[in-house]
């Protein structure tokens, strides 16, 4: 095959020679006639010129014999110049001299051969720089494979946690509109609260005067009682006295009866003139008798208000105590009052603190509701957006598969090529 590649290129080359010694002979002959013609037309002698242009075919034919044992020579210098060439070895320039007479047909090759040898290294060092570029490209694409596959799970979580805010909005805009009927509520309640405080507040001060008076009474009553108590005291020293009184009149009595039994005895040793004095002294012992009978009653009747005085002491003891428990007790009652009066103050104070905060947040109601609509709006269009987000990101990341493909398809041609270069030989 490559002796029949040879045989070719060979002929191809004697043909071109031929054609051009064909072409240098027609040439010749062509200058032989013209400059036969010219000497005609100068000498007017036609055997010189005939033997002229005898003699330029002549020239022609040796020239051309000559040159076409030369150019085949060269073809054959040249032939295995170019058998080098088409193994690939482009290291070797060749001998312009060594052509002859085509010695500019060498250098125009060797210029061929030395543009071959910068393209043929210029490929080589693109192809490493493209195999670089490729498996760099391979490993940015994997890399950025790896980072969208990160931002789209973090796009899809937050467009799962925006659809949810949104949710949450909407559910936080009706717990406000709940909390606001409530809020209306509590401040409807307002005006009742206030009238159940200003009743109970009316109530505390009849209350308080009411212990005012009740501790006024208690105070009299105690006062009374003391009052009483001392009277009693003196009636129990009273009758004491009294007691004493008749025990005197008692022991009197005693006495006169003794002085009216013995002025009897002395009557009836008097005989008949004492019988006057004898019913004197009957009738002063009858009334001494009466007198005894009369101090038993009476200290019967004082030992009766004794005891009884003794229990009326008891009873104003037990209620002077019950009085002053009283006053203690209604004592209390006024402070308790008091600081219900207090209480009421301070729980009015905050029923209007209330109120007034009920009354800003009645207020900041509506920006709050509306702030949340906002929220929900802004969740809506940012889960909108994330979706959006994600199915570019899953474009992209289709098309970077795709670019992986293209990537690792350039490499494998890349490789290929480089390894048909390394074929070729030029240091």
């Amino acid at each position: 095959m490559a002796k029949l590649r040879k045989g070719k290129t060979r002929k191809n080359i004697a043909e071109q020679v031929s054609s051009q010694g064909k072409i240098n002979l027609i040439a010749s002959i062509v200058s032989g006639l013209v400059m036969s013609a010219v000497f005609v037309l100068i000498t007017g002698r036609y055997l010189e010129a005939l033997l002229v242009l005898a003699a330029s075919v002549v020239t022609c034919q040796v020239l051309r014999i000559t040159n076409n044992i030369m150019i085949r020579r060269i073809a054959d210098k040249f032939e295995s110049e170019l058998e080098a060439i088409k193994q690939g070895d482009y290291s070797k320039f060749l001998e312009p001299r060594s052509f002859g007479a085509l010695s500019g047909i060498g250098s125009a090759l060797n210029s061929v051969l030395s543009d071959i040898r910068s393209l043929i290294d210029n490929f080589f060092s693109l192809s490493h720089s493209i195999i670089q570029a490729s498996r760099k490209v391979g490993t940015t694409a994997e890399q950025a494979v790896l980072s969208i596959s990160e931002i789209s799970k973090t796009v899809d979580e937050i467009a799962k946690g925006a659809s949810d805010q949104a949710v949450d909005a909407q559910e936080g805009v009706q717990l406000v509109d709940k909390l606001s009927e409530q809020i209306d509520f509590v401040y409807r309640s307002y005006g009742d609260v206030m009238d159940e405080t200003n009743n109970i507040h009316k109530l505390n001060e009849i209350g308080l005067e009411s212990v005012k008076i009740l501790r006024e009474r208690s105070e009299q009553s105690f006062d009374s009682t003391e009052k009483i108590f001392s009277v009693v005291e003196n009636l129990t020293n009273t009758t004491k006295d009294i007691g004493a009184f008749v025990q005197s009149i008692e022991d009197i009595a005693e006495q006169t009866n003794m002085l009216a039994l013995n002025a009897a005895i002395e009557a009836a040793r008097a005989g008949e003139a004492g019988k006057g004095f004898a019913v004197v002294a009957e009738e002063v012992r009858q009334l001494a008798d009466q007198s005894r009978r009369f101090t038993e009653e009476i200290i019967n009747l004082m030992e009766n208000i004794s005891e009884e005085s003794q229990q009326a002491i008891q009873a104003m003891e037990m209620m002077r105590n019950v009085s002053k428990e009283q006053g203690e007790a209604v004592e209390s009652t006024n402070k308790a009052f008091g600081n219900i009066a207090e209480g009421i103050v301070v729980i009015v104070d905050k029923i209007k603190a209330v109120n007034d905060a009920v009354f800003a947040m009645q207020k900041d109601k509506d920006n709050v509701i509306s702030a949340i609509e906002n929220i929900s709006s802004v969740s809506e269009e940012t889960a909108a957006s994330s979706e959006q987000v994600a199915a570019t990101t899953e474009q992209q990341l289709k098309e970077i598969d795709e670019m992986k493909v293209a990537a690792a398809q350039l490499d494998e041609l890349v490789q290929e090529l480089d390894k048909r270069l390394k074929k070729f030989k030029i240091r």
